[in-house]
């Protein structure tokens, strides 16, 4: 009977894991599995956006994966807190933010003249702590407008307008659907400084989707 009623439960996110000493629980490697299978398409989504290449982007994620792997593995090895639980709970900005460091990186890598700098704190006047870091122009690529319609081209070009900051904020909390909180974690600024830019964003592509 105990057997039956463990096999008819259901399947357990990421996000809301059973921690890993509990009858039931997902093995670690089915904890991993469903990691990816819930993260990796938004992930992949937010580093080409900001990498405009495919290839590169799908490497950031792999090894955003892979510490993920060794994270996990710590935390199951080591009785003190956080539970595995714990850490699923916060494991979408986890995952970002690594995904983040990683794509950091690999443009510090890349041609200078293919970089637009993030403002500095004294730039902006909020609490950017990546002050300094580089993002790679986010306008769409050529593959991507041919597939547009008219309208779309529009809402993409004005997105190419926006500060790097507003379109990584915008991207986010649009495209990946993270909380002000999250994108906070993520980024580096507060939940007030999100709100901000993100204003601004929408803010700047209403006008200029509306010709102002």
């Amino acid at each position: 009977m105990a057997e039956s009623s463990l096999e008819s439960e259901p399947p357990l996110t990421p996000d809301r894991p059973l921690t890993s000493d509990s009858p039931g629980d997902l093995r670690l490697d089915e904890w991993l599995s469903d990691a990816v299978q819930c993260h990796q398409s938004r992930l992949l989504a937010y580093a080409r956006g900001i990498l405009r290449d495919r290839s590169s982007s799908q490497d950031a994620v792999q090894e955003t994966f892979l510490q993920l792997c060794h994270k996990a593995r710590q935390i199951v090895a080591t009785p003190e807190p956080p539970t595995l639980a714990e850490f699923g709970q916060r494991l979408t900005p986890w995952l970002f933010k690594v995904c983040r460091t990683r794509v950091i990186d690999m443009q510090r890598k890349r041609t200078p003249q293919a970089f637009t700098s993030l403002p500095t704190r004294s730039d902006r006047g909020d609490d950017d702590v990546s002050a300094g870091v580089t993002v790679v122009d986010t306008s769409p690529t050529p593959d991507d407008v041919a597939s547009m319609d008219e309208e779309q081209r529009r809402v993409a070009d004005s997105i190419g307008t926006l500060t790097p900051r507003q379109r990584e904020v915008l991207q986010l909390r649009i495209q990946s659907g993270l909380s002000y909180r999250e994108i906070a974690e993520v980024t580096g600024l507060t939940p007030t400084n999100v709100g901000f830019h993100l204003h601004q964003a929408v803010n700047s592509l209403r006008q200029t989707l509306a010709g102002v």
